[in-house]
């Protein structure tokens, strides 16, 4: 199975609901799942410059490290980290999947670099994690 970098805002508890979600799923399908939501590195002082400079290293080692990227947006589509880590994942080749569980209008920068579009977790589940249709987003884009 595949090594799946998950790429998530998780500032609240729809947020997290989500992220949790995606674990699951993915893991029950197999899958190794690198979550940054579950390495916080909590032996460092969160917020200080040494946290943030290894948790940013430590997620940039796991997007290169992983099969693909697996990213969920919402209502806080425009989380800037989570964008960050979409199109890093993109510039490197890495196949990007984006779960939109509010089917909300995106930008044509995410829609355009997606290798697969979901918005409910039944297509996820469904989806073949093997060879890897292309499911392009084709709604309007903002």
């Amino acid at each position: 199975m595949a090594k799946i970098y998950l790429a998530s805002p998780f500032f609240n508890e729809k947020e997290l609901a989500h992220v949790e979600e995606a674990e699951a799923l993915l893991r029950d399908l197999g899958h190794t799942v690198f979550s940054p939501r579950e390495n916080q590195l909590p032996m460092v002082e969160f917020g200080s410059f040494e946290w943030r400079t290894n948790v940013f290293r430590n997620d940039i080692k796991h997007i290169h490290w992983c099969d693909y990227v697996f990213g969920i947006i919402g209502d806080n589509y425009d989380d800037t980290g989570t964008a960050m880590e979409l199109g890093y994942a993109y510039a490197l080749g890495k196949p990007v999947m984006l779960f939109n569980p509010t089917g909300n209008i995106i930008n044509l920068m995410l829609t355009d670099s997606l290798h697969a579009y979901f918005e409910e977790w039944g297509e996820v589940a469904k989806y073949d994690f093997e060879t890897l249709p292309i499911l392009p987003y084709m709604k309007e884009v903002k």
